[in-house]
């Protein structure tokens, strides 16, 4: 295994510490037909089926066969939580002049205990705000560009912003109810409408004037949202879990973008499931998590589970696009004690062989692409790695996410509503903090570093925007201080090099706030849509036009 600069990788180091505490049991469930029952049944029956379908005649029968039955065990809600985003890695949401089903990455899994409480929400007819004047572009300061492998940075006078300026068009009205506890799980949207989820319901709002559209809250019964899929599908379907108390998350429901319905919820197991991931293909409705299967898309009803290969073993599952990966870690088998492997979400067939995992408590973490697949794999033998796969699902090279003399990178997944890195072809571009926040660009084939971009200035930021453009090129938002636009840039994939594509005007004066945003671009680059985490600080989503 290679560093990301490429040097060897030190000796085997001893494990980080024993096995994390598995959480309580969960608490009993009420009787069914009893008041408290009623309160927050599901709307459709069953969760993944009990006992497994027999095998057609001379088929195969194996390990990854998906052979439904086996009980969930308690998810101990581990993660390598960091950051996030919803959508198939390239070229980003799919807005037509706004969102459509993002592309490339989402949901956040919340930390620690969930904050209970049925939140009502009220929202506010947006406010409209037309700017008058454009304020003039700033002089940028130099880009650090670093294409040595020692990290060394080299200034290089930074051109002037050109292109349009992007003035605002709108910005959608806080709730009633904004709270700082509401923050952003997924983003989705439609041709008419951004869909903004977070964990106190789910929100559109029409794309002409960011009035609301529609709202589907809480349902009764339920605490709040727990995780949201990282995409809708074709149809305008996607999938969230709700909080039935005590972090029990493991209540999935379908939702329809273009109706503003929650078409069913189904609970899939008794046992607790504190952070499900989600995916949506136009068939299955595939979940991931301490148990790992699927739902019929149109029902509810339980597709297929996925079947571990002893009795003894736990599964760890994380949903990629139309594939989950799937962990495991045995104590009675004579194989090895665990094993990755990639699933089909519609089958719940095995869609790679196996590999053998050799640290003690080995899993995969995030799913940090899908197309291509890139994982991120916790607790390795010498640490946290990314794992990238070519188009056959064979993995490619182990890369470190620690690098000498600095700190280990902090990647998001497609579980987290926040971009913290892009991968565009074979390159991996990361979002990265320290002196100067900057973004560095590493080759998924040798795990070698390209280059460094850094700004100016240690008090501005550069913010990854979520996917990349038609031509594969990964954009970013550059700040230039206070009472300043911000600019719209692109990167070049072989040196960093930023192309303005424009300013973005701030109505305000004050800074753009991007470290808590995240940031859409329209299919034809002519609109962009900035997603607050929290909606209680800014409003929930503010769009910008040429």
């Amino acid at each position: 295994m290679t560093q990301l600069d490429g040097s060897a990788v030190p000796g085997p180091a001893a494990p980080a510490g024993p096995p994390p505490a598995q959480p309580p049991a969960p608490p009993g469930q009420p009787p069914v037909g009893s008041a408290e029952y009623a309160a927050y049944a599901p709307t459709a029956a069953g969760g993944f089926p009990a006992q497994a379908p027999p095998p057609p005649a001379g088929a195969p029968v194996g390990p990854y066969d998906p052979m439904p039955g086996a009980p969930y065990g308690a998810d101990a809600g581990q993660g390598y939580n960091t950051g996030g985003y919803n959508y198939p890695q390239q070229p980003g949401y799919s807005y037509p002049g706004a969102p459509t089903a993002p592309k490339q990455r989402n949901p956040v899994m919340l930390w620690g205990g969930i904050i209970g409480g049925v939140l009502a929400i009220a929202i506010v007819v947006a406010l409209v705000v037309l700017l008058k004047d454009d304020p003039a572009p700033p002089t940028p300061g130099p880009i650090a560009i670093s294409t040595g492998p020692d990290g060394s940075t080299t200034p290089v006078p930074g051109p002037g912003p050109k292109g349009a300026t992007f003035n605002v068009a709108w910005s959608a009205a806080k709730g009633a109810n904004a709270d700082s506890s509401n923050q952003l799980l997924g983003v989705w949207g439609t041709d008419k409408t951004a869909v903004r989820v977070d964990s106190s319901g789910i929100k559109a709002y029409n794309l002409t004037d960011g009035k609301e559209a529609w709202t589907i809250p809480v349902p009764a019964g339920s605490k709040e949202l727990c995780t949201a899929s990282y995409a809708s599908n074709s149809k305008g379907i996607a999938a969230v879990s709700f909080n039935t108390g005590d972090s029990d998350c493991s209540t999935v429901g379908a939702v329809d973008l273009n109706q503003g319905k929650l078409l069913w919820s189904v609970k899939v197991s008794a046992d607790r499931m504190s952070s499900p991931t989600l995916g949506v293909t136009e068939n299955v409705v595939a979940v991931g998590g301490n148990a790992v299967g699927a739902l019929n898309i149109a029902t509810g009803q339980p597709a297929w589970q996925y079947q571990p290969r002893d009795k003894s073993c736990s599964l760890h599952g994380r949903v990629a696009g139309p594939q989950i990966a799937v962990s495991d870690r045995c104590y009675g088998t004579s194989g090895p004690k665990s094993q990755l492997v990639i699933v089909n979400a519609d089958s719940g067939a095995a869609a790679s062989t196996p590999i053998t995992l050799t640290g003690s408590i080995e899993e995969v973490d995030q799913v940090v692409s899908d197309k291509p697949l890139v994982l991120l794999m916790s607790n390795g033998p010498q640490g946290d790695y990314v794992l990238p796969f070519d188009k056959d699902n064979k993995p490619g090279t182990q890369m470190s996410v620690k690098e000498p003399g600095s700190d280990s990178l902090r990647l998001s997944g497609q579980d987290e509503a926040v971009t913290r890195n892009v991968v565009s072809g074979s390159t991996l571009y990361v979002q990265v903090s320290g002196t100067k926040p900057g973004i560095n660009a590493y080759d998924l084939n040798t795990g070698k570093r390209l280059w460094a971009a850094t700004t100016s200035s240690s008090g501005n930021d550069m913010r990854l925007v979520s996917g990349t453009d038609k031509d594969g090129k990964v954009r970013a938002v550059v700040e230039q201080g206070y009472d300043k636009p911000a600019r719209l840039v692109t990167l070049s994939p072989t040196d960093g090099s930023m192309t303005d594509i424009g300013t973005i005007a701030m109505s305000n004066g004050l800074d753009i706030v991007s470290s808590t945003s995240e940031y859409v671009l329209s299919d034809d680059g002519s609109a962009m849509y900035a997603f607050r985490r929290y909606s209680s600080t800014e409003g929930p989503l503010t769009k910008w036009k040429k």
